[in-house]
C-alpha cells in the first residue's frame, strides 16, 4: 500500500501544480472549479495552500472565494498558513468592495470562512477572537459555524469528514 501511494505521488504532484495554475484563469468557473478540486484532494494538496489563500483574498467572484475558503479548510491543519485570508473573508460584509455575486454569498462565504477555520484546527488559534465577533452575525449559518469552529480550535481536533473527503460539491 504504501509503495502504491509513493508511486502516486508524482501524479498527484502533477495534479496539484495544474489546479494551482487553473487558479489564475481569467474565467471565474475554471478558477472556482480548480479550487473546488483541490479542496477534493484534501491534505494531498497542501502545495495549494498560498495560492488558495491569495485567491480568497484577492478574486472579486464571491462563488471563487467561497470554494477557495472551503478547499483551506478541506485541506486542514496543513492549511494554517490560510489562516489570516479565512479571517479576512470571515470579517467581509455586504456591500463588499466590488465583489461580485447575490448578497446570500457574502453570508455563505463567512460561514465556509468559519467551518474551515474548524478543520484547520488548533492552528487556527488565532482565529479565536474573529470567531467569537461572528457569533454575532446576522446570519444564523454563520454564527453556528462560528461556534462549532471555536468548539473544534479549543478541542484541539479538527473534525474532518470520514476518509479524509474535501467539501461536498453543494455549490456552483
Amino acid at each position: 500500500m504504501v509503495a502504491l501511494a509513493l508511486l502516486m505521488a508524482p501524479a498527484v504532484d502533477a495534479r496539484v501544480d495544474a489546479l494551482v495554475g487553473q487558479l489564475q484563469s481569467p474565467n471565474p468557473g475554471l478558477r472556482g472549479q480548480a479550487a473546488m478540486e483541490l479542496g477534493e484532494m484534501g491534505g494531498a494538496a497542501r502545495d495549494a495552500v498560498k495560492p488558495l489563500a491569495a485567491l480568497l483574498l484577492a478574486d472579486d467572484d464571491l462563488n471563487v472565494r467561497y470554494w477557495a475558503a472551503s478547499a483551506l479548510g478541506a485541506i486542514g491543519p496543513e492549511a494554517a498558513e490560510g489562516v489570516p485570508a479565512l479571517v479576512a473573508a470571515l470579517r467581509t460584509t455586504f456591500p463588499g468592495r466590488g465583489l461580485k455575486g447575490p448578497q446570500r454569498y457574502y453570508a455563505d462565504g463567512r460561514a465556509v470562512a468559519a467551518k474551515a477555520l474548524g478543520l484547520i484546527g488548533p492552528a487556527a488559534r488565532s482565529a479565536a477572537p474573529a470567531l467569537r465577533d461572528a457569533l454575532r452575525d446576522t446570519d444564523s449559518s454563520v454564527r453556528d459555524a462560528a461556534a462549532t469552529a471555536l468548539k473544534q480550535i479549543e478541542a484541539g481536533s479538527p473534525a474532518h469528514p470520514a476518509g479524509g473527503s474535501g467539501p461536498k460539491r453543494g455549490r456552483s
